[in-house]
């Protein structure tokens, strides 16, 4: 398809996707249509929807001004205002934001690449054997995410529940924070330089995976219900708790865990992906009463896919977390929607 046919396709699915956000908006406000209910359980006020709406609303004005000017010079912008249309919107807003991000994300093969700056070659610079991060990963994995939690008193309250997470997670930091110190350091300096660089490489590949990802959240969500308990304990919480926890606390202790850690001991980098993506996958349904629940696992599993593969192609921890702290912000924004 040439680039002013993908133009054309672009503009129109945004100016429809324009369209249907005032139309709702007008719509709520007059009483005509009621989009309250969610599901089965949750509900959202008509101010929190004509607040989504008008969200969405600006999120296709901004994406048509840059579409307008320059699409590959503006692309990664295009593809995150599409991303937060694809979490906010209605079904129109989705199906648009979808088709905008395949399309944008193609532009890529139509332009030379051969000047375009590659990312910083970062050696491995492990401190111990990997024999040594295999026995920390078996030792906190066993302590934080086995049947050894229980001999914690159990959370029967939310300072309890509140406590042991805390406790959980510190826990990990200490002990996979050490042996990486020096690579944390590194990465985290080299992430900060090459910024721009970094972003324009893992957005556009990390933007189509969760379009895979949503799909298949939402698909089992329909067919499987409420979430496994585990990660209802997170919802349950205060706000202002969970959103420390998921945007500060757990990229960090994660990425470490599952993808700085396993990548010491598990060289082979598809057999990597593999395992760190079907590990982080199930510890997400790890309280799954039902075999309708444990199905979370294929886009738990798919989110860790994304953050496998990202690490594979910059091999900087920091972006990692970088990225993972971006995603459960948007998840954390989308909470605070809901809740109002």
């Amino acid at each position: 398809m040439k680039q002013n046919s993908k133009k054309i396709i672009l503009l129109i699915s945004t100016i429809l996707s324009l369209i249907v956000s005032i139309y709702y908006i007008v719509a709520i406000s007059a009483g005509i249509i009621e989009l309250s209910v969610i599901g089965d359980v949750t509900q959202i006020s008509n101010t929190t929807q004509i607040s989504i709406l008008v969200i969405c609303s600006i999120v296709n004005i901004l994406s048509l001004v840059f579409i307008s000017k320059d699409i590959i010079k503006h692309k990664k912008k295009i593809i995150w205002l599409n991303i937060i249309q694809l979490l906010l919107g209605t079904m129109i807003n989705i199906i648009s934001a979808i088709i905008n991000i395949i399309i944008v994300s193609s532009f890529e093969k139509s332009i030379k690449t051969k000047d375009k700056k590659q990312l910083p070659n970062l050696e491995n610079i492990s401190k111990y054997k990997w024999y040594v991060y295999l026995t920390i990963f078996i030792l906190l994995f066993t302590i934080c995410y086995t049947p050894i939690i229980n001999l914690i008193p159990i959370p029967n309250t939310k300072i309890m529940a509140i406590v042991t997470i805390t406790l959980l997670y510190i826990i990990q930091i200490i002990f996979l924070t050490a042996p990486m110190y020096n690579e944390l350091k590194r990465d985290f300096t080299v992430f900060k330089n090459n910024f721009k660089l970094y972003m324009s490489d893992m957005l556009p590949r990390f933007g189509v995976i969760i379009i895979v990802y949503l799909f298949s959240n939402v698909s089992v969500l329909i067919w499987a219900g409420n979430i496994p308990n585990n990660q209802q304990t997170l919802i349950n919480m205060p706000l202002y708790i969970t959103a420390l926890l998921a945007i500060i606390v757990a990229p960090l202790a994660e990425e470490l865990m599952f993808r700085g850690f396993i990548k010491k001991f598990i060289k082979n980098d598809i057999i990597f992906i593999i395992i760190s993506s079907l590990i982080f996958g199930g510890l997400h349904v790890v309280s799954a009463n039902s075999i309708q629940q444990f199905l979370y696992i294929i886009p738990y599993s798919i989110l860790g896919f994304a953050f496998s593969l990202n690490y594979v192609k910059t091999r900087n921890i920091a972006s990692n977390i970088f990225l993972h702290c971006m995603w459960n912000t948007l998840a954390i924004i989308v909470v605070i929607f809901a809740a109002i």
